[in-house]
């Protein structure tokens, strides 16, 4: 007999905060150390420590950075979290630092930090591990178990997110802050830097290369300053040495000379990697939660829909029961010139005209407002494509009043040139022209950048993190009105940092077997540096998915962060799933039923990744970090704290209409999720599967708390009044599950004692 206990409903009324992005970049003099008056350390985390040398200015001074920085913004700890640790003198200029888990040796030489005068020594699993600067040639990954790049477009299957022979710099690839080996360095030497104002504007900061005989480094010896294919502009821009076009493999073009700033993150968790990323939030800004509707189902495809097109959308879902939420109207919303573009015409900025555009075509909207208030009748969230690269041009309904406001005389017809790190270029942007599309109605925007990684001219400044800064923390925007008070958008990776921005936008790939199982991966590794929401193109969307192969991403897509499919401009090109054949229609219906019925269990998720940095989404060596399984077995991995999911990539036998399929469950025991069948890991097995089934596996025990009932249209926001617990029999006497709800669309979740409920299902066993 199973008895359910349930513990009291618990609600904490406060006052919503302030709309303000207030960083902690100084860290807490109790944790820095100055070892000498050019080398400082401080200790953010007994497995956390920052190092810096800095030269002696012409007056003698030695300047550190206090400033938060792009990808650490709040380097201050509480008294009482500042971690345990001693400082020794070691001879005359030296000193040891020691943690609980590192030891920190220095001593002095008179030059940056290097191989003779730095040591971090680790222990973990019992073993000792040292870290000591080294030249950058022939470098490997040490075990890095890699992090992301900012676009998967024009893949057809495996993207190199080897960051150390990436050699396309647009790309913002960025390595994993976990490694097998147990630590990972980070390098934040002169990135760039937040102002302590309200809203936290870049500064425009040039440091400059070293000067003298700093440069002349033995090629052999050089330490890296910077990604492949930095130009020299950034590289010295952020004080490094730029000597490019040596055609030296494995040398750096840049490179730091022998005097100049360092500043560097040693991360040294061993296979703690929760640690690590709980402790890389804590520094660089925890993981925001996105409003609830988010995580239900998109409908989007690149096709010149009117607003009755967009409807008959609507009403087709709503008629057939295919849960929708989110209504993605790509860039044929807007002017397109098609005609003028296809002959090579350009606008006033030297871009294709047509490109950018923030006026509706009213040809296919005529009246947006009364469109998008039936979207709200509804209860569907709108959001619309951006290429903003071109400024705003002579065309657009609000040209006269933002002309005017940037000192331009409307009669002159120019353009109103781009620059999102002008703040007044960029808050009257904000709030003349794209204020106007939110006062119509637009939930949040698409920012599908992709005109260029180097217009920014401040070093080391990308417009795909600097564009995703400002918009989620868009003032003109977030907090003005009840409708508008939790930051959600849709872009690109832009670099360490961005996980503050959500959610992703993987970009335009090949539908292919090989792509689909990319996408598994490329997700999982994305984990390594806290961005947990990446939404992918399901389906693929540069040609037509086959209906077995768009079944299964479908599938996948259900046990991913963000739910959306997409697919190119192309009358035989369809995400519609009711356009396929009956079988797969009935599968997939099934399955983004399925995804609706999820989302307490995924938003309640959610909120651990807020708490913990651990996204939804969990590699299996997370949990089994000593198991060489958990890194072999690439496409499977944790959904949550409860599930394991293993999607089929791979298409089925012709003969026996199966998929076979490869697990591994680490320790514990399993309940397949589509048969009963128990499994007691650490175990690999074989198992065929259906079209129709998806290889998911359950904690023993687990309580999965799923919507009842729902209606089809809107049903992610809405906080269910009645729950469907699926309970798993387990070995224990008792099992239990908490579940997190609050509003889903306010910031109160992150004040200190925030507004919230909580409710925890016990399950207690009776003999």
């Amino acid at each position: 007999m199973v008895a359910l206990e349930f513990c009291s409903l618990v609600l904490v009324s406060v006052i919503a905060p302030s709309f303000s992005y207030v960083y902690t970049p100084k860290a807490n003099p109790k944790a820095v150390v100055y070892a000498t008056p050019n080398a400082r350390f401080t200790v953010l985390t007994s497995r956390l420590i920052r190092m810096e040398w800095a030269p002696a200015a012409a007056d003698s001074s030695v300047e550190f950075n206090d400033d938060a920085t792009f990808a650490f913004v709040n380097r201050y700890m509480n008294d009482g979290d500042v971690p345990q640790f001693t400082v020794t003198k070691t001879g005359d200029n030296g000193v040891s630092i020691k943690t609980l888990f590192i030891t920190v040796d220095y001593k002095s030489d008179n030059s940056s930090f290097n191989a003779n005068n730095l040591q971090l020594t680790m222990q973990f699993n019992g073993n000792t591990t040292v870290w000591t600067p080294q030249p950058t040639f022939n470098r490997t990954l040490n075990g890095n178990l890699l992090g992301t790049l900012r676009t998967l477009d024009g893949a057809n299957g495996v993207r190199n997110l080897n960051c150390l022979n990436q050699i396309n710099e647009g790309y913002h690839c960025t390595l994993g802050l976990i490694s097998t080996s147990g630590y990972v360095v980070v390098d934040d030497t002169n990135n760039p830097r937040f102002t302590s104002d309200a809203w936290p504007w870049v500064m425009n900061r040039s440091v400059g290369p070293p000067t003298g005989q700093q440069c002349n480094v033995d090629p052999y010896k050089r330490i890296d300053c910077g990604y492949i294919g930095i130009s020299p502009f950034d590289c010295e821009g952020k004080g490094c040495c730029f000597k490019g076009g040596q055609a030296l493999e494995g040398v750096p073009d840049c490179f730091y000379g022998d005097k100049t700033y360092r500043d560097w993150y040693l991360f040294g968790h061993g296979h703690s990697y929760t640690d690590a990323l709980k402790d890389f939030t804590k520094v660089s800004g925890k993981i925001p939660i996105p409003p609830r509707f988010a995580f239900g189902i998109y409908y989007s495809r690149y096709w010149a829909y009117s607003d009755f097109g967009d409807m008959e959308i609507v009403d087709e879902y709503e008629e057939r029961g295919i849960p929708l939420d989110v209504l993605v109207t790509d860039m044929d919303w807007h002017m397109t010139f098609y005609k003028e573009a296809s002959s090579g015409k350009k606008d006033q900025s030297g871009h294709t005209i047509g490109w950018t555009g923030f006026t509706w075509d009213k040809h296919l909207f005529p009246n947006a407002a009364a469109f998008l208030d039936w979207c709200k009748s509804r209860n569907v969230k709108n959001t619309l494509n951006l290429h903003p690269a071109s400024g705003i041009q002579p065309w657009e309904d609000t040209y006269q009043e933002m002309a005017k406001a940037m000192g331009i005389d409307p009669n002159t017809s120019r353009y109103v040139p781009f620059d999102p790190t002008d703040v007044k270029f960029t808050t009257n942007w904000f709030k003349i022209v794209l204020g106007e599309r939110l006062r119509e109605g637009i939930d949040f925007w698409w920012l599908d950048w992709q005109q260029g990684e180097d217009i920014i001219k401040i070093p080391g400044v990308n417009p795909t993190i600097w564009l995703n800064h400002v918009f989620f923390t868009n003032p003109m925007q977030f907090g003005t009105s009840p409708n508008y008070t939790r930051p959600f958008i849709l872009h690109r990776w832009g670099g360490l940092g961005n996980h503050r921005y959500q959610a992703g936008f993987s970009g335009d790939v090949v539908p292919s077997w090989d792509s689909l199982s990319f996408q598994v991966y490329f997700t999982l590794t994305a984990s390594n540096v806290a961005f947990v929401y990446w939404s992918h193109d399901i389906g693929g969307h540069i040609s037509p998915s086959p209906p077995e192969l768009y079944t299964r991403w479908i599938q996948w897509g259900i046990y991913s962060p963000i739910f959306r499919t997409h697919c190119t401009k192309d009358y035989n090109n369809d995400r519609r799933i009711w356009v396929y054949p009956y079988e797969n229609y009935k599968i997939m219906r099934k399955a983004m039923r399925h995804r609706a019925t999820m989302v307490p269990y995924i938003y309640t998720e959610a909120r651990v990744a807020y708490d913990t940095g651990v996204g939804i989404v969990q590699p299996m060596y997370y949990w089994a970090p000593e198991h060489p399984q958990a890194y072999s077995y690439k496409d499977q991995y944790f959904f949550g704290s409860q599930l394991i999911v293993s999607p089929i990539v791979a298409p089925m036998d012709n003969a026996t209409q199966l998929s076979i399929k490869s697990i591994w469950l680490p320790e514990g025991d399993f309940i397949s999720w589509s048969t009963g069948e128990w499994i007691h890991g650490t175990v690999e097995i074989n198992r065929s599967f259906s079209l129709s089934e998806t290889p998911v596996f359950v904690k023993a025990g687990s309580i999965i708390p799923m919507k009842h009932d729902f209606d089809v249209l809107g049903s992610a926001q809405v906080i269910p009044d009645v729950l469907k617990l699926l309970i798993f029999p387990g070995n224990n006497n008792s099992s239990e599950y908490t579940l997190y709800e609050d509003d889903g669309h306010s910031t109160k979740y992150q004040a200190a004692t925030p507004e919230h409920a909580t409710q925890t299902y016990k399950v207690n066993v009776i003999n």
